[in-house]
């Protein structure tokens, strides 16, 4: 039976459009259905409304949307993919058609969904995507008695792991991180980040502060540290949200991280991640949380819950790729 669905790009003047579907069918009292702020920082920008759209051509229905981020402004780019919904509709399949069109080959090297929703990994096969999880790795403050976050009945006591000692230097302005770093040295490395989405994303962020810190290894800067704070029951903790350039560089921050955690009276740092070697985080002092972990390392603060959660990610790319928790729309204000 013949339809009249067709896929596309949304234009600009569709966000209240895409918003009026979310909220109708995502959740009413969704921020991204409810916030055109957010929804523009997030979706809006260098003149792209980054949604794709399931529509009858006819009646104008709406029957599925995609939301993706772009990393940089290059064509073929490497992209997060966002909220995805389709509702029932006359089509077979028509979620995968739409998941196919936001990342054809023309216009996406890579498309990286971080969080994604562990139910849809049929589909996620169906479009060739790797399924895996992020690892959340942390290191505890040794001179906090007592924890307030985080629960601890193993008190995991870190060692460095080599004599190598790389300071932080804090790069407070997009000027200073494009001084000291360039980030198309690592083309490369997937997901690339170019500038323009760095300073989008981390410096004129329209709610949340990032630390952005480079990693000062023989008097020059070839690693970033991105991550931010997180308050709940009166303590903070850091979360490690990106990391660009060099992996090698932080297996030499274990002072760095001494000096960081003391000075900020932080309980913790954490590190939602795929891609590193396992060694450059043990070096600098870091921890695996294992899937039956005795500790629990939350990740939830808007609201606040004190468990343990496992991030589920996809990529069409098979061989080597890096995620962390700042992809995608992961790291996103659940209100203003």
């Amino acid at each position: 039976m013949q339809d009249n669905i067709i896929i596309r790009q949304a234009g600009m003047n569709e966000i209240e459009k895409v918003m009026l579907f979310l909220r109708e069918n995502w959740g009413k009292d969704h921020i991204m259905a409810n916030s055109k702020e957010l929804m523009c920082y997030e979706h809006a920008w260098n003149g792209e409304f980054t949604f794709m759209i399931a529509e009858d051509c006819i009646t104008q229905k709406i029957y599925g949307v995609y939301g993706y981020i772009p990393y940089s402004k290059e064509v073929p780019r490497d992209m997060g993919g966002g909220i995805w919904k389709v509702i029932q509709n006359p089509r077979f399949l028509l979620g995968v058609e739409l998941f196919k069109y936001v990342q054809a080959p023309s216009r996406c090297r890579m498309f990286a969904d971080c969080g994604a929703n562990p139910k849809t990994i049929g589909h996620r096969k169906l479009v060739g995507h790797v399924n895996q999880k992020l690892e959340q790795y942390y290191r505890l403050n040794p001179t906090i008695s007592t924890f307030a976050i985080a629960v601890i009945k193993d008190r995991k006591i870190s060692r460095k792991g080599n004599g190598a000692a790389y300071p932080f230097l804090d790069l407070k302005t997009m000027d200073l991180f494009q001084r000291y770093f360039d980030v198309t040295q690592y083309r490369d490395v997937m997901p690339y980040k170019d500038n323009d989405y760095i300073e989008h994303r981390y410096y004129k962020h329209i709610k949340y502060h990032y630390k952005v810190m480079g990693i000062e290894r023989n008097g020059k800067i070839d690693a970033v540290i991105i991550g931010r704070d997180f308050q709940a029951k009166g303590n903070k903790v850091f979360r490690i949200v990106d990391f660009l350039g060099d992996e090698a560089a932080f297996a030499g921050t274990f002072d760095a991280w001494e000096i960081f955690l003391d000075e900020g009276g932080y309980e913790y740092v954490d590190f939602y991640e795929y891609g590193l070697r396992q060694e450059n985080l043990t070096s600098a002092g870091f921890f695996l949380r294992e899937a039956d972990d005795v500790n629990i390392i939350p990740n939830y603060f808007e609201p606040f819950e004190q468990r343990n959660i496992e991030i589920h990610i996809s990529t069409n790319v098979q061989d080597k790729f890096r995620m962390f928790k700042g992809d995608g729309d992961q790291d996103r204000p659940n209100s203003l």
